[in-house]
């Protein structure tokens, strides 16, 4: 029998999941922490409730819209800076940019300043990530990989925690002090320079693999030098499978921001006459079961799809997702339901996210896996980029009912349904194997 994949570690390894860990902890943390503060913001911007009626859900979108763009350039450009500048110190950088950046829109006076200052900090967001999960691969052995990089994930959930309870220790009159609590993160930069080492000064254990292993953008280029990008598109084979991978990336990413993003503001809909600071209370409250849904969601997915294969299991997810949403808002919002429904939504809706991990690289062969899964994951935050902006204007367009926006935006799980069909199952099966490459 094997062993636990934990049984081995050196501190070193489990440092540097700590640290990588805390660094997402703190990049979604921030991200959450804007979600808190968007609509006192944003009234105190526009001068007033009506005011806002009018406006605020539109420029909410737009904000997103370009927060999302800043995330997808900062993973590429902080990914290409890692492979050549070293994790550590891409990692230290990223962490600085979106902490500074965040505490500065506490001093933003329009709503064009907190644009271009959440596109920056988006940058950082996102780089973030990149080298932090190339830090914890090139570190961990291969029977260690798949369990640490769950354990990385579960942040989605952590870092929006955290944001919550600062709601609840900030005056809801006081939006500014929340972006200040974002600046936390930067002290922590402190402790990596100290304790946490390049990849490459970290020696294997016997019988562990071979390592340092390339970040995904080495990996990207290495697999470019055996098999190039073209022959995901000229083999019919790994053309459907990059298609089926590029339509799931869309629907699970688009699915994964609508309830956290505009959670505020269907709270804001059924608290009409209440007081901002229940209303703020409530949030924060709403926050944690919310991604109690998340965290067991994200752990679900996988052994699901264990048991009962991925094609199952996403459709499951695909029809569920929409199904629980609609349950909670149909009717009307109140916060009855948003405490108790909407975290069987998120649930399913970010729940599905983890399959990404388990189910694409399964679709291409080693010289194309990096290129497909990267394809299939980015391509997916790109496009759903407009969908926030999309919302926001549907939501002005109904006079403000965000209900209305948020069930129009979860019917983007029908793309999902009607891409399975072609999705093959590879539940049992092993990678798929490299084709000769025809001559040109």
């Amino acid at each position: 029998m094997s062993a636990p994949w934990y049984r081995g570690l050196t501190r070193t390894q489990w440092t540097v999941l700590l640290v990588a860990w805390l660094g997402w902890v703190f990049d979604i943390m921030d991200t959450a922490l804007f979600n808190f503060a968007k609509v006192p913001m944003l009234k105190e911007m526009l001068g007033g409730d009506e005011a806002y009626k009018l406006r605020g859900p539109q420029i909410e979108g737009q904000i997103q819209t370009l927060f999302l763009i800043g995330w997808s350039i900062g993973g590429l450009f902080f990914g290409v800076l890692a492979d050549r500048w070293g994790r550590t110190k891409t990692l230290i950088v990223t962490i600085l940019l979106y902490s500074l950046l965040t505490g500065l829109t506490a001093l933003c006076q329009t709503p064009e300043q907190v644009m271009v200052v959440r596109f920056l900090t988006a940058l950082g967001i996102g780089g973030e990530w990149a080298a932090g999960a190339a830090l914890v691969a090139e570190t961990f052995p291969d029977r260690s990989r798949a369990p640490a990089a769950a354990l990385l994930q579960s942040a989605a959930a952590f870092g929006p925690w955290l944001a919550a309870l600062a709601n609840l220790a900030i005056p809801a009159t006081h939006w500014e002090w929340l972006f200040l609590v974002g600046v936390f993160p930067a002290f922590i930069c402190v402790f990596i320079r100290m304790k946490v080492k390049e990849p490459e000064a970290i020696r294997p254990q016997p019988g562990e693999g071979a390592y340092p292993r390339p970040s995904p953008t080495t990996a990207l280029i290495q697999q470019e030098a055996k098999g190039r990008v073209s022959d995901l598109f000229t083999n019919p084979r790994w053309r459907r499978n990059a298609i089926v991978a590029v339509v799931l990336g869309v629907v699970g990413v688009t699915g994964a921001g609508i309830l956290p993003f505009w959670l505020p503001n269907l709270i804001e809909q059924a608290g009409a006459g209440l007081s901002a600071e229940a209303k703020k209370n409530f949030l924060s409250y709403n926050t944690f079961t919310l991604h109690i849904g998340t965290l067991l969601g994200v752990f679900a997915f996988p052994a699901l799809a264990e048991r009962i294969g991925r094609r199952k299991a996403f459709l499951a997810f695909f029809i569920l997702a929409p199904a629980a949403t609609a349950l909670a808002l149909v009717g009307g919002a109140t916060f009855e339901r948003l405490l108790l429904l909407l975290p069987v939504a998120t649930f399913f809706s970010i729940g599905l996210s983890s399959g990404f991990v388990l189910y694409f690289p399964e679709l291409f062969p080693s010289r194309l896996r990096a290129t497909g899964a990267g394809l299939g994951y980015n391509v997916g935050r790109v496009v759903s980029a407009p969908v926030p902006a999309l919302i926001g204007a549907i939501i002005g367009s109904s006079k403000g009912n965000v209900v209305a926006g948020v069930l129009i935006a979860s019917c983007i799980y029908v793309f999902g349904l009607l891409a399975l069909p072609f999705a093959p199952e590879t539940k049992g099966k092993p990678l798929p194997e490299d084709e000769p490459v025809p001559a040109v």
